[in-house]
């Protein structure tokens, strides 16, 4: 991970998994797993205000992202660019048209499409219920802020507007935004324009189509093999212990993941092996750890493992 600060913007390139996993939550309750080849790439941006910050992110690769809310503030998230692959999150699919990530009881659930661009306002929560009351908007309540999501044809589009121009002054780093008139014109900007995009009825906007058999079938195939890395598994193993056929097992990830399950365990495996080398001790042998998440031939572990990392498992434990 690289780090360029200047004042109140901050710029973050992560290139492994691990680095974004580290700032986010050093905890290691967040998790994060590549889903193509070559190494990680997330590009972000942060505009830090008083009590506010704007987050720009660019993801250049898919990422599966999972982990736990870590605070109290309230975050309200666009998507800024095409949408050029599945972006799913808790089996809800995101489009262009939503905006969402504002239950803070919700975890983190995230099937992450490449090429994104994501606009998001991180603010405490007593300055956003003091704006609401301002504008009389006591309709955007707990039980609005437990939905997570809304989609609305059109209605997000001057934020979307607000926040790609914005987007382009952070990423100049403009010592424009250093001005701390500025910075907080911006928020009492921005703030008012994402209040008054929502809709003040529920019938102007809906939640975001779900695919509730596919992310659930998914999503416990893959809760089995977290819990089994170390042990073989196979198509038939899952699809006796989940109780279906290979061809909606099969649908599913495609749908979720786009690849076959026995392909995302192979992913899965991998990130295992990569985790354990980058904290194991110079003198560990990489055949052991290898067939320690199931892989037997060791010729064909290391073209999977540079395939997906851009490096060979010894480089890796050299580091």
């Amino acid at each position: 991970m690289s780090e360029v600060e200047n004042s109140n913007l901050v710029f973050y390139n992560f290139q492994s998994s691990e680095g974004l996993e580290a700032v986010v939550d050093p905890k290691q309750e967040f998790r994060v797993m590549q889903l193509a080849e070559g190494p990680m790439r997330l590009d972000m941006w942060q505009l830090q205000l008083d009590r506010a910050i704007f987050e720009f992110r660019y993801l250049h690769a898919p990422l599966r992202v999972r982990g736990n809310k870590k605070n109290n503030n309230l975050v309200f998230e666009f998507i800024l660019s095409p949408v050029l692959g599945p972006y799913i999150s808790h089996g809800f699919k995101i489009t262009q048209d939503t905006l969402y990530g504002f239950d803070n009881d919700r975890s983190i659930d995230l099937v992450l499409p490449a090429n994104l661009l994501m606009g998001t306002l991180i603010i405490n929560r007593e300055i956003f219920e003091d704006c609401l009351q301002v504008m009389e908007r006591s309709d955007l309540d707990d039980h609005f802020l437990a939905n997570n999501y809304i989609q609305s044809m059109g209605s997000f589009s001057s934020v979307q507007d607000y926040l790609r121009e914005l987007y382009g002054l952070v990423r100049r780093q403009d010592r424009f935004l250093e001005q701390p008139q500025i910075s907080r014109l911006i928020l009492e900007d921005y703030l008012p324009l994402l209040i008054e995009s929502v809709p003040h009825k529920r019938g102007k906007y809906r939640n975001p189509e779900r695919f509730f058999r596919q992310w659930q079938l998914a999503q416990k195939a893959e809760e089995y093999m977290l819990a089994h890395l170390d042990r073989p598994i196979t198509l038939k193993d899952l699809c006796e212990i989940l109780r279906s056929s290979k061809t909606p097992l099969n649908y599913a990830f495609q749908e979720v993941f786009t690849m076959s399950p026995m392909t995302y365990l192979k992913l899965l495996r991998l990130h295992a092996v990569h985790r354990a080398l980058k904290v194991a001790e110079p003198t560990t042998k990489i055949s052991d750890v290898a067939r320690q998440f199931g892989f037997w031939h060791l010729g064909r572990f290391s073209q999977y493992y540079r395939q997906l990392f851009g490096q060979l498992p010894s480089e890796t434990i050299a580091r």
